[in-house]
């Protein structure tokens, strides 16, 4: 069973493809199951969840503050027409368009350059702007050695990423702090509304930190996203001896953005196993809060 529950729409501010685009293409590779787990919003999984041509689990993805990093947390198959979600998109485009002009500032500032504001509003799909418009233009108008791997060198298979990581999350120069929750209020919102909290492409936020781990796993975390476009074999084979040790879900996601990640493509998520026996034990689990 070929599965991808981890998808992005263009209802997160990052991601570009319509719904039905991507239910077309999860259809045309013979998926079973999708999730779709939009930025902080959950508008593009109830869209998902109003057709019939894919089963839908239905989901989000969420930013917040673990001590001093940022982790991502899935909340699968919770009830996602609790006003408590709705209230995070909301924050979570505020605090982007807070910071905006910050940001933009000190990319500006690094790399010498006056980027063109009109054409940075122009690209984005809401009323204000984020890092990815910004990137977009200076990828696109300015000529700087610094940028050459991004833009046709090692880094170009996933530019606006590779920067963002490179220069502009957690720690970098370009970091501008947003006001994020706080994980464990997401894991017990998750909780709440009867959904399976599960720490999105682990390696990249915290490695294979055990402190980390052990604390998320102490606060209720339910399972790791085992596989993703981020992880190679090793990091496949020390999440999944951890969630079987551990006892807890396994998941597997794409992290599909569209064109914004142009080397990410739906359903590649480097499984080594069948879907059916993740989706499986995630739906046993939901089943269980249900009752």
């Amino acid at each position: 069973m070929n599965i991808d529950l981890h998808v992005h729409s263009k209802y997160s501010f990052d991601s570009t493809s319509e719904i039905n685009d991507i239910l077309k293409m999860a259809k045309e590779k013979n998926m079973s199951y999708l999730a779709i787990c939009d930025h902080n919003v959950v508008e593009g999984s109830l869209e998902a969840l109003r057709q019939d041509i894919i089963k839908i689990i239905p989901g989000i993805e969420i930013d917040c503050f673990f001590e001093d990093k940022i982790v991502h947390i899935l909340g699968l198959g919770c009830d996602i027409t609790d006003e408590r979600f709705k209230a995070i998109g909301i924050h979570y485009y505020d605090e982007l368009r807070r910071i905006a002009y910050e940001r933009l500032n000190k990319i500006e500032e690094f790399h010498h350059v006056k980027l063109d504001i009109d054409k940075i509003k122009s690209l984005s799909h809401f009323d204000g702007f984020s890092n990815v418009e910004i990137e977009r233009v200076l990828l696109e108008d300015c000529d700087d050695p610094y940028l050459l791997p991004y833009q046709n060198g090692e880094k170009s298979d996933n530019p606006i990423a590779n920067y963002y990581w490179d220069n502009l999350s957690i720690g970098k120069w370009g970091y501008v702090a947003l006001n994020l929750p706080n994980y464990t209020d997401i894991i017990n919102l998750i909780h709440d509304t009867n959904g399976v909290a599960i720490c999105a492409h682990p390696n990249v936020n915290i490695g294979h930190d055990m402190n980390c781990i052990n604390k998320l796993i102490a606060h209720g975390i339910d399972g790791f996203e085992v596989y993703c476009s981020y992880h190679n074999s090793e990091d496949i084979a020390f999440y999944k001896k951890l969630v079987n040790d551990r006892e807890l879900l396994m998941s597997c996601g794409s992290d599909y953005h569209g064109i914004t990640k142009p080397n990410i493509h739906l359903g590649e998520t480097n499984c080594d196993i069948d879907g059916k026996l993740i989706v499986e034990r995630i739906l046993a689990k939901l089943y269980e809060k249900d009752l």
